[in-house]
């Protein structure tokens, strides 16, 4: 017992060094959080929706750091997204406020998401300033990235014999307790996302480009194992206009080959599951999950208020007090239900705003591919939010744009030197000649 006291204040001191450091160096805290984000069950519950993870904690050290360290201006590029990004916000905000006076306050769980999403897009693109820094974050996610395949295996190795008797149960077996089965494609979007930066960022040579090319396909396959299929297409219609942009056309071909291979695997183990998971009817809506009923929910909540909304939070409330299964699964019906209008069309404008810069930063040479990158993200962001609330504050999707906005600040502030287009394209043609 007389110890306990000392071992308080050793633990304190060692947490305190540790902080000191990552303050000071902030580039090991970055690979930290990158990291941490492989680990998605190791977190703290606090209630029964809420979870604090290692990131989580990390985040709110860059948030002091900010604070107490003057970072460089935002970018022109920056400020026009983050400017958009903060009065949608602002509108979510104000509507959370105004249903609280009213006396229908939004859930503990949204709210905490909103706030973690408007940390995440304060903190990230003013922590992430140069090459560097960027380095050490892809260099976390890619280990993230492989550690998350790891334990989908391990997970999947130690179901039941009969897991694969259709696709939903394949997903259930999969999926971390703290994440749902979309959530595997959320992550696959991001950690592709890093790879094809650190495509960019890292030395130039072929070994490190054969090595980020592979890792970028290697993790877009993730959530096509497990039949995430909306997040699948959007993040294959990504690739194929990252591609185009480039004009990297046998590179595309490997990536076409690649999905062929492993689509030829799955129905060689199971074609009745594959089967299964391809067969959709949009008449019907059979083979959707159901999401033309959700929509169609949506639309009659939305014909009730379509100009102010029922506001932040409600529309696990409202569209199951209507009848659905609660969620729109939609994130430009969620933000018009929720939000009105008005809302619908700040989310919009903060799309408009990441193509508007992708395409300036394309038409410079020296930027092309950081603006094709830029561009072939929030495309597949954009296809995904059809079927999921993927840019209505989701916390991984948000991650993805903010190191968007951090490397866009990167090339418009200090003069990132891309390789020229011509040139990238034949690099990539060689590429895809080793693969």
């Amino acid at each position: 017992m007389e110890l306990t006291p000392i071992l308080y204040f050793e633990a304190s001191a060692g947490l305190l060094l540790a902080a000191c450091l990552l303050c000071a160096k902030p580039e090991y805290g970055l690979f930290l959080y990158g990291l941490a984000l492989g680990f998605p069950d190791a977190a703290i519950p606090l209630g029964t929706v809420i979870n604090l993870r290692f990131d989580d904690a990390l985040l709110l050290l860059f948030l002091l750091r900010t604070i107490l360290w003057t970072t460089a201006p935002v970018s022109q590029g920056q400020r026009k997204i983050l400017w958009w990004q903060a009065s949608f916000l602002f509108a979510c905000f104000f509507s959370a406020v105004v249903g609280i006076a009213q006396g229908t306050p939004p859930g503990a769980y949204e709210d905490m998401k909103m706030v973690g999403c408007a940390a995440i897009v304060y903190v990230l693109p003013r922590i992430i300033q140069s090459e560097r820094r960027l380095r050490f974050l892809i260099a976390g996610l890619m280990c993230a990235g492989v550690a998350l395949a790891l334990q989908m295996i391990l997970r999947l190795g130690a179901s039941s014999a009969n897991f694969l008797s259709n696709t939903q149960e394949l997903k259930e077996a999969a999926t971390f307790t703290t994440w749902n089965p979309n959530t595997i494609g959320q992550a696959a979007m991001l950690v592709v996302f890093a790879a094809r930066s650190g495509w960019l960022v890292f030395e130039k040579s072929h070994v490190s480009r054969i090595l980020y090319s592979s890792l970028s396909i290697g993790f877009a396959m993730i959530p096509a194992l497990v039949f995430v299929r909306g997040t699948t297409f959007s993040i294959a219609a990504g690739f194929i206009l990252f591609f185009a942009l480039l004009r990297a056309w046998k590179s595309l071909l490997v990536f076409f080959l690649v999905c062929f291979s492993v689509v030829s695997y799955m129905r060689a183990v199971d074609p009745g599951l594959v089967d299964d998971a391809t067969h959709v009817d949009f008449a019907t809506g059979e083979g959707l999950s159901h999401r033309l009923d959700r929509w169609d929910m949506a639309v009659e909540a939305i014909q009730a208020n379509p100009l102010l909304g029922q506001g932040f939070g409600q529309e696990w409330a409202y569209l199951s007090a209507e009848g659905s299964e609660g969620r729109a699964h939609n994130a430009f019906l969620t933000a018009w239900l929720e939000l009105g209008i008005g809302g619908l069309v700040l989310l919009l404008a903060v799309v408009y705003q990441f193509v508007s810069v992708g395409i300036s930063l394309y038409k410079k040479t020296e930027f092309q591919l950081c603006g094709a990158l830029v561009l072939a993200l929030i495309a597949a962001a954009f296809l995904d939010s059809f079927g999921l609330p993927t840019l209505y504050w989701e916390k991984l999707p948000t991650i993805s744009l903010s190191i968007a906005v951090a490397l866009i600040g990167i090339c418009e502030k200090n003069g990132f030197q891309g390789v020229p287009l011509a040139e990238t394209s034949m690099e990539m043609e060689s590429l895809a000649q080793h693969i």
